[in-house]
């Protein structure tokens, strides 16, 4: 092993000595030509960095003489700067993030070479967004929802199995709802190269009573709003990334580089910056939200930079009332150090936030339910980069993270259901009922405190061979862990304990306390490599090729995972490209341990009333196994391909992609056979007691996890940016999105006899397939007076397809006897009516459809003054469009695009 890394150091060491080096120094300044230190330089090719020292100078070894730098700091515009071959000096200006700037760029912008996504700084101000959920809905394939922060927030890319407010648009019956969730589980968000993790969230109350992906089961929608609180399996809730710090987003959603995994969707790169920055304030205001942020950067000494901020959000579902409510807090410090000689800068970040979600007693309605999600979170950060600049390394960068947050969820209502009975027995066995009275408070609890810890260790060493192909390859190993030690799923001491209520001789699966202390630490390690050529040929012509190998060990199931994205550039005008790729998301702590499976089952004639006894009845229990220990990891295979054109009025750029998402979690039922025991009352016995008398069998289904999703996603993406109308001071961006899906459940499902007494006892189909499509347009106009800080944003979408079929015959495939015992029926007899005509179901219909073409606008306008105060006025649906349909039972309905709001941020820096 140490002579191959020694063969390895001097084979790099010799092509290094190949090289031709360059230097490149200069300095860099203000707008009012005073120097400024702290600043990033980069070489876009090599990762090369360094900083500017405290007289603004800086000295960086560049690629060669097609070189691209990067110049950035906090809180100023970023330059890309194509060195010129015969340059060795260059001096730069950064101007602060201002409207008065010669081009200000307010639209997601497409990179060069593959098809990732970057949102600057004013792209992101280009809508009101409280969060990064707002931000998101600009990019291709998304529309902006009416405004609603009282339910968690996730997305999806690149595929029609959007999330519920598409499945309103096409009066969709839920079947895609699996889909969607772990797509959305499988989205990475990942701040400053370290991902935000949902893996260890496990607040839910019933995971085994209902599907994996059920935000509506029981404690988890509440209130008249119908709000969504818990996103258990959903994903990182969007509402919860502010914008404040952010200074640009990345979207990858095609093939991500190696570096990064546990996703299958798709890749959202935040990146902050810290550094010294004047005092800024704002408050923003939309409907009955109010947003309120304060920051400020220092510098301490030469070397130190100290940022602080502060922001707090407070939301209402309803301007009209104050009962359903979200508040978010959020308090950010950074520190950051950075060496005499700028080769070593180490920032470390602390994060303290909290959100509530609630809903409020109505003090009209005693009856309505009580209910709160809070959730208090502490992440320290690390990250450190290091440039070597040695023979055999040029970067070292360590990332490092550790989040503890304690999670309470809580919910009380009023229950009449008669008098029924419940247990709470943890084993197989009869057991004396707990007897429930006809009307009474209830309560659900969970407590969780999900941990989790991420560490990468990163080299990249960049070399020129002699051919002058450009090599920069990067090399690392990660490890997270994922761990709940909260108290879990409980109710209060002196209310009842089990929700399911029973009555007389029938049965269901129960309810039981579960301790999320049961659960066991997870632990995911990867080791990848990437090499990132480029090669430079006559008449402009470029070809880029970064090739990656990616190995995750989830859970003890290995996964290799090559990343490949390649361009050729023929010259200025025509670029093609493409890639293919591998990824993989591992499964939630809340899917993997979900507690054991009760079936309650009652016993003789129900509840009996024992005169000087009372109410008194008997429930046997049966105990399920019921973690999922063998859940494998979602996997999805990647695929697109592209071409670029740059007119000589505007660029084109067009990206068609195939994905194929294998082995999605979803329920499954599985059917049981169970002896329950038969009883007799003997009520001369004091208290009360019973005889067993006989057995019978009974059946029930049980609901299980598995692995069992296919899904394929099929489309295209379109941009058409236009240079600047100079003469018009205007911008304008075309964009668009196709989207099929196909939809392949590799499971099956049941449904029983429509003759009770046939043999045949339960019809076996396999599951339903389904297909969508989904094609979106939007523009965005944008004009902009350099001399008065003024911008006017015009963002338009049209929805101008959404199809959903679910048609479909239902033949059984085999049925279950009357032991539950599965049978095949032949290929040939499944169509058979007089064989199995009482299995036979009449054919699935779902042929859904816009009625009509959607289309909303959305404005903002925003001025700068030279005072430091900045102001902008946000409009939604400023036409006030109210588009409807008529549903299946002829009633007519609006359609939920985004409905009219009026907002406003006021800005001031100090």
């Amino acid at each position: 092993m140490k002579k191959g890394l020694l063969t390895l150091g001097l084979l790099i060491g010799c092509l290094t000595s190949l090289q031709a080096q360059k230097i490149i120094s200069g300095k860099i300044v203000d707008e009012n030509n005073k120097p400024l230190s702290n600043v990033m330089v980069q070489d876009s090719q090599t990762k090369k960095w360094t900083q500017t020292n405290n007289d603004g100078s800086y000295s960086i070894e560049i690629s060669g003489e097609n070189s691209l730098i990067i110049v950035s700091q906090l809180g100023r515009e970023t330059q890309e700067i194509n060195i010129d071959p015969n340059d060795t000096t260059l001096s730069i200006t950064l101007y602060k993030h201002s409207l008065r700037l010669d081009e200000v760029i307010v639209t997601s912008k497409k990179k060069k070479d593959f098809s990732e996504i970057t949102l600057g700084k004013e792209a992101i101000e280009n809508v009101q967004a409280f969060s990064l959920n707002e931000v998101l809905q600009q990019l291709p394939g998304q529309f902006t929802q009416s405004f609603n922060n009282n339910e968690f927030k996730n997305i999806v890319f690149r595929t029609a199995n959007n999330n519920t407010a598409v499945a309103k648009l096409t009066n969709a019956n839920g079947d895609r709802k699996d889909y969607f969730a772990n797509r959305a589980f499988g989205t990475s968000i990942v701040l400053n190269d370290i991902p935000l993790s949902n893996n260890e969230n496990m607040q839910s109350f019933s995971p085994n009573t209902s599907d994996p992906f059920n935000s509506s089961s029981a404690g988890n929608t509440f209130g008249d709003a119908g709000s969504t609180f818990s996103n258990a399996n959903y994903g990182f809730d969007l509402r919860g990334v502010s914008t404040n710090d952010i200074d640009e987003i990345k979207v990858i959603q095609g093939i991500a580089p190696a570096k990064y995994g546990d996703m299958v969707s798709g890749l959202i790169l935040v990146t902050s910056k810290v550094g010294e920055t004047p005092l800024r304030a704002y408050v923003s205001m939309q409907d009955a939200t109010t947003e309120y942020n304060i920051s400020k950067g220092f510098k301490v000494g030469k070397q130190n930079f100290i940022n602080s901020s502060i922001n707090f959000l407070q939301s209402n579902a309803d301007p009209r009332n104050s009962l359903t409510g979200y508040n978010r807090i959020n308090g950010n410090l950074a520190w950051k150090t950075n060496n005499l000689a700028s080769t070593l800068t180490n920032t470390l970040t602390l994060n303290v936030s909290q959100t509530l979600d609630k809903v409020k007693e109505n003090p009209d309605d005693f009856s309505e339910a009580k209910v709160k999600n809070e959730n208090t979170a502490f992440r320290l950060s690390n990250n450190l980069k290091w440039n070597l600049n040695k023979s055999w390394i040029d970067n070292l960068n360590v990332d490092a993270n550790f989040n503890y947050t304690k999670s309470n969820s809580y919910k009380e209502e009023w229950r009449n259901l008669g008098i029924a009975a419940v247990t709470d027995a943890t084993e197989s066995g009869i057991h004396q009922a707990i007897i429930i009275p006809a009307q009474y408070f209830y309560n659900m609890n969970v407590e969780g405190i999900p941990i989790s810890t991420y560490l990468n260790i990163e080299g990249v060493k960049s070399f020129k061979t002699k051919n002058d192909w450009m090599h920069t390859l990067s090399a690392g190993i990660s490890a997270r862990t994922s761990s709940n030690i909260g108290r879990g799923r409980y109710s209060s001491d002196n209310s009842v304990p089990n929700y399911y209520a029973l009555s007389g001789a029938s049965g269901k699966l129960g309810y039981r306390d579960y301790d999320f202390r049961n659960s066991k630490t997870v632990f995911q390690g990867s080791i990848y490599a990437e090499d990132q050529i480029t090669k430079y040929f006559k008449n402009e012509a470029v070809y880029k090729l970064d090739l990656g190998l990616r190995y995750d060990n989830q859970l003890g199931y290995s996964t290799f995972q090559p990343r490949i994205n390649t361009s050729y550039a023929f010259d200025r005008f025509l670029r093609v490209r493409g890639g293919f790729g591998v990824t993989s998301k591992a499964p939630s702590l809340n899917q993997l341990y979900t507690g054991n499976r009760y079936y309650d089952y009652m016993l003789g004639d129900g509840i009996y009333s024992v005169p000087g006894t009372g109410f008194i009845g008997w429930i046997e229990s049966f105990k399920l196994a019921a973690d999922n220990p063998d859940l494998k990891p979602i996997k999805t295979y990647q695929s697109e391909i592209g071409f670029d054109l740059n007119f000589k009025f505007g660029t084109f750029n067009l990206t068609g992609f195939y994905n194929t998402m294998k082995d999605g979690i979803t329920t499954v039922e599985d059917p049981f056979t169970k002896q329950a025991s038969l009883i007799q009352l003997n009520s001369t016995t004091t208290p009360a007691s019973y005889d067993v008398i006989g057995k019978r069998d009974i059946y029930f289904f049980s609901n299980n996890l598995i692995n069992a999703l296919k899904s394929e996603d099929i489309g295209a993406e379109m941009f058409f940016t236009f240079n600047r109308i100079k003469a018009l001071n205007l911008d304008i961006q075309l964009n668009g999105s196709f989207t099929k899906t196909t939809n392949t459940p590799n499971k099956i499902q049941y449904s029983a006899s429509t003759i009770l007494t046939a043999p045949e006892r339960y019809a076996v189909y396999n599951g339903l397939v389904t297909k969508s499509e989904q094609l979106n347009l939007g523009s965005n106009f944008n004009y902009h007076l350099k001399k008065v800080g003024l911008i006017l944003s015009l963002r338009t979408e049209h929805i101008l397809m959404m199809n959903h079929n679910r048609n479909q015959n239902r033949y059984p495939i085999g049925y279950l006897d009357d032991r539950m015992v599965y049978h095949a029926i032949p290929v040939a007899d499944q169509t058979n009516t007089d064989k199995y005509g009482h299995l036979i179901q009449k054919p699935v219909k779902g042929d859904e459809s816009l009625q009509r073409a959607l289309h909303n606008f959305h404005l903002r306008i925003s001025k700068d003054f030279l005072n430091g105060f900045k102001v902008s006025v946000y409009t939604t649906n400023v036409l006030g469009l109210k588009p409807t349909y008529i549903d299946s039972v002829k009633v007519r309905n609006l359609y939920p695009i985004a409905e009219f709001s009026l907002g406003a941020k006021l800005e001031y820096t100090f």
